[in-house]
């Protein structure tokens, strides 16, 4: 009887693990935006893939990526962020998450890094929470250090001279957080920070920087 116990436990974890497929959970037709979601195998928060395309070429997407303090503009649930170090094509950010009542505040330092593929000129930036980096101290505010967060995304050029934005994220919302709720909430955020970076790539200031680059590399 254990032995026939172990086998059905090993069956069911297989089926689980096959059924662990992405799901469309968000489509904005109009704006070409798609959210999907599945569970993660290690804990009961899902996590999220979003894809879009934009007329915009690369060089923007990464322009407005990179301006840190921008962030809170346009990516969910951030409330502040100040830039710790930065070293080559690798950052490490301090930021503050705001969350509704009656959840206190979340903080991290993410470790972001950026490569490219010089073969298929795709750009990737991993982030990933540094558990043990230390953080600015406010001990007037009280706040959960988020340890399991990770994110990436990637960009891919478009033939059309346009770029294909994906996001995927996935993490433990750290302290108090029901899995009902954070999930219940996961595809509107990834929906409203790929929404909102459609409209930061319109700005002139971040196609200003486009040109200055493309200038400066005609220089060299």
């Amino acid at each position: 009887m254990p032995y026939v116990v172990f086998i059905l436990c090993l069956l069911l974890s297989v089926v689980s693990y096959a059924d662990n497929e992405w799901e469309l959970a968000k489509e904005d037709t109009q704006r070409n935006i798609q959210v999907y979601l599945r569970p993660q195998l290690t804990n009961p928060y899902d996590e999220f893939y979003a894809q879009t395309k934009v007329p915009q070429p690369i060089e923007t997407v990464l322009a407005v990526l990179a301006d840190i303090g921008a962030w809170p503009q346009w990516i969910a649930r951030i409330k502040k962020v100040q830039v710790l170090k930065k070293q080559d094509n690798q950052s490490w950010v301090y930021v503050i998450y705001k969350l509704p009542y009656p959840f206190v505040e979340r903080d991290t330092v993410l470790y972001a890094r950026l490569s490219k593929n010089p073969k298929t000129s795709i750009v990737t930036i991993q982030s990933n929470a540094q558990a043990n980096y230390p953080i600015p101290q406010d001990v007037s505010v009280k706040r959960v250090r988020l340890n399991e967060l990770s994110s990436t995304w990637q960009l891919t050029p478009l033939p059309t001279g346009g770029t294909k934005i994906e996001l995927t994220g996935r993490g433990e919302p750290g302290g108090y957080m029901p899995s009902l709720i954070f999930n219940y909430n996961l595809a509107d955020e990834a929906q409203q920070t790929v929404r909102l970076l459609r409209q930061m790539l319109i700005r002139p200031q971040y196609a200003l920087k486009q040109i200055e680059k493309k200038a400066n590399n005609h220089k060299k």
